[in-house]
């Protein structure tokens, strides 16, 4: 057995006073625990820092573990507690104190799974997504909760650990930022640990590593994190440097594809082991250390600023290195893959699946939340895009915000009024669907143009601003023009020099919506 990690309490401490935005309630976890050789039964402590000021009693969320004992930090002695087998209650007594520490031990039903990978080597990983640390450490498990925490964790000998943030001595995990408790995790096992290019920002050096299985070590490094530092390097050109101490890329036996825990993201093992894995979700899950990990939702509902932002940067990432061609085939996928879903009766911001967050992993959150982003950047210009994005990052940082916090710092940047735009794509469901006809008028050289949408009436109706209008002629001719769709009904009169063919809407794809057209009229 050997020992990983120390405790800290000071410099967290510091960190955490430090920052310009606190986290709601819990200041600081410290964990201390130990993974058997065999059986799944941890034994493990668990040191809460509060801000103490805010309570009369402290409530923790733990799922289904023995607590053996709980005590006040600002006395050193045994307190009082209830344990329901599901949340612990301290009485503050009177006098509310910093925090308390807590000895558990038992099998965790969820949240750290012990067991064996796909290459038959026994591993742990924790597995904390949307609310499950709550199964291994006493938490307030929710997004809106941000904290700092260390790892001390006890495996066996030939084990390796990874975990949030630094080593800052020798095996000691230490994230000096607030994370959601979501992305807490730590993964332990045999691992080949290689050392990519690292990212130097001034006087800060960001290792980049990959760990994996020592049988998939050399597939990763060739194929899908190739570029793993490059992916840094263009969305610090982008938005801000790399938020936390180190980035690990590491391979897992957990439940989700990919997962974006703060500076030690986790991937599914199966993709190394089929030779499959692929570099968008190394693009999509690192955009996440900036957004959803740095900035987090303050609650499930507005999880399109984690998960559209996500996938939205995968695209624009790949077109830094690869070309434009790569976000225009990723937004078209995007739509498609929007179109086809079973949500688009639903609004992105949707508060009917905020108690079961798994239900909010879907197309609304993902590709349209991406379709969100796209067109807004299409609407306010790259310049007040980009600028808008960098100030809500720096604004929100290691904090939490809400899709109204976004709207507002985006009209400042661009100086003009978005609250429409934001009703109507993320408080509406559904999308334009739009029926075209024309006729055209030879005397006065213009094409009169009538656009219905007629999309379900619940869907409501979509203000379009500046939509794309392609006339084919004969011989090859094209003329574009520009115009504003504001109704349910639209009758345009449009300068063309010719008696259109045809007409295509939207030629560009710049816009979440589908055509039909009727035809000439």
């Amino acid at each position: 057995m050997r020992t990983v990690g120390s405790l800290l309490f000071a410099a967290l401490l510091a960190g955490s006073a430090a920052g310009q935005q606190h986290p709601v309630n819990a200041r600081l976890y410290a964990v201390s625990l130990t993974i058997p050789d065999t059986g799944s039964t941890i034994q493990a402590t668990a040191v809460v820092f509060v801000r103490a000021f805010e309570y009369d009693t402290i409530v923790l969320s733990l799922e289904g573990m023995h607590v053996d004992s709980v005590w006040r930090l600002d006395r050193g002695t045994p307190t009082p507690f209830r344990y329901d087998g599901h949340v612990i209650t301290v009485p503050a007594g009177g006098q509310s104190p910093s925090g308390i520490g807590i000895t558990y031990h038992g099998a965790p039903q969820d949240g750290l799974i012990i067991g064996t990978n796909a290459r038959g080597h026994r591993v742990a990983f924790a597995d904390n997504w949307p609310e499950r640390a709550r199964y291994w450490i006493p938490t307030i498990d929710r997004p809106g909760d941000k904290a700092l925490v260390s790892f001390k964790v006890t495996t066996p000998a030939s084990w390796r650990v990874v975990s949030n943030g630094r080593a800052a001595a020798p095996d000691n995990w230490v994230e000096s930022h607030p994370i959601p408790t979501y992305t807490m995790v730590i993964g332990a096992g045999e691992f080949t640990v290689s050392k990519h290019r690292p990212v130097i920002n001034g006087r800060d050096t960001i290792p980049i590593e990959v760990w994996t299985y020592p049988e998939d070590s050399a597939f990763a490094d060739s194929v899908p994190f190739r570029r793993a530092t490059e992916i840094v390097e263009v969305m610090q050109r982008l938005i801000a440097p790399f938020p936390y101490e180190k980035l690990a890329h590491v391979q897992s036996s957990t439940k989700f594809g990919g997962m974006e825990n703060s500076s030690a993201i986790f991937y599914a093992e199966k993709p190394y082991v089929e030779r499959k894995m692929r570099e968008g979700v190394v693009r999509h899950e690192t955009a996440h250390q900036w957004f959803g990990d740095a900035v987090t939702e303050r609650d499930w509902p507005d999880i399109w600023l984690s998960e559209g932002f996500a996938t939205y940067f995968d695209g624009v990432i790949g077109a830094a290195l690869d070309g434009d061609s790569v976000l225009v085939n990723a937004m078209h996928d995007n739509a498609e893959a929007y179109f086809k879903s079973d949500v688009t009766d639903r609004p992105i911001v949707d508060s009917g699946f905020a108690a079961d967050p798994i239900k909010l992993l879907n197309a609304n959150s993902y590709p349209k939340g991406a379709w969100v982003l796209h067109m807004l950047r299409g609407i306010v210009g790259d310049s007040g895009f980009f600028r808008g994005l960098r100030t809500y990052y720096q604004t929100y940082r290691d904090s939490n915000a809400t899709s109204e916090d976004f709207q507002h710092v985006m009209e400042r940047a661009c100086n003009t009024d978005l609250g429409w735009f934001f009703r109507q794509w993320l408080h509406q469901p559904g999308y334009p669907q739009l029926e075209v006809t024309w006729r055209y008028d030879a005397g006065a050289r213009r094409a009169v143009v009538g656009i219905t949408q007629h999309q379900k009436p619940e869907w409501g109706v979509f203000r379009l601003p500046a939509v794309t209008l392609e006339f084919h002629g004969p011989a090859g001719a094209v003329a574009r023009r520009t115009v504003a769709i504001t109704g349910r009904e639209s009758s345009l009169r449009v300068a063309v020099p010719f008696a259109p063919a045809e007409i295509l809407v939207d030629p560009d794809g710049k816009l979440l919506l589908q055509t039909t057209a009727a035809g000439r009229r």
